[in-house]
């Protein structure tokens, strides 16, 4: 193939004096002089878009990488619960040498709530509670004849450690708890507030990451003390067992 490079003619100036049209060539020579530029340029374009449209069609589709989040702990970060269950509630009363215990049995629910830290194989916790455990009960002592004592509410405090395996975890608990409780005998009648020790323990098992189930056990000490009622000398001793079901949520 030959260039039309090389039809290209170089002529001389055009001589003064001479006519208008012998000083240049016409516009569509001059265009088709100059293809020796434009060819290769166009040809050079073509063969780019052609490559870069077949690369293009083999390269595989690129999927960009999907980043998940760490997994959620079933169990670290804040919970709040609600619990229904049985509450007994029994009291010593010494009077006149003799004693008598008096114990009352009754439906008892409350709040409770807390948090929870994963450390190593253990969950560390903190939670705290309030539950009502029920009316008084009515009885007969030996020495002070009919008598009213129990407790009606409680709160606590308490540190708890479990053992997660799975999805179900059991743990143990130990607090303190400040608790109500009265006693009417003789015609007079005490209301205290007092502190006492809390124990326990259960089995929690996560239903959701978020929903967990449990049945929990405690047992609360609540006072010992001596008064008088009605010139009588009353010694009490009184504590609480509850066993709760508790539904709790996860934040």
């Amino acid at each position: 193939m030959v260039s039309s490079f090389a039809n290209y003619v170089f002529r001389a100036p055009p001589a003064i004096g001479r006519g208008r049209s012998r000083q240049r060539p016409g516009v569509i020579r001059r265009v088709l002089r100059s293809h020796w530029l434009l060819e290769p340029l166009v040809l050079c374009a073509v063969l780019g878009v052609l490559v870069v449209g077949a690369s293009a069609a083999d390269l595989e589709t690129f999927d960009a990488p999907v980043y998940s989040q760490a997994p959620q702990s079933l169990w670290a970060g804040p919970y709040l619960g609600f619990e229904a269950g049985v509450s007994q509630t029994v009291t010593d009363v010494k009077s006149g040498g003799r004693s008598k215990d008096f114990s009352g049995v009754d439906a008892s629910f409350g709040l409770f709530g807390g948090y929870n830290w994963e450390v190593s194989r253990f969950v560390l916790g903190v939670e705290g509670g309030a539950a009502y455990l029920g009316g008084r009960e009515k009885g007969n002592h030996p020495t002070l004849g009919t008598i009213e004592t129990g407790s009606k509410w409680t709160i606590n405090a308490k540190a708890r450690v479990g053992v997660p395996i799975n999805n179900v975890m059991p743990y143990l608990s130990l607090g303190i708890a400040a608790t109500e409780h009265s006693l009417k005998a003789n015609g007079t009648e005490r209301n205290s507030v007092s502190i006492g020790p809390v124990i326990g323990g259960g089995v929690e098992v996560a239903v959701t990451d978020a929903w967990h189930l449990r049945a929990d056990y405690s047992m609360t000490g609540i006072l010992d003390e001596k008064a008088g009622y009605g010139g009588a000398k009353v010694d009490r001793t009184a504590g609480n067992h509850r066993l709760m079901i508790g539904l709790s949520r996860s934040f």
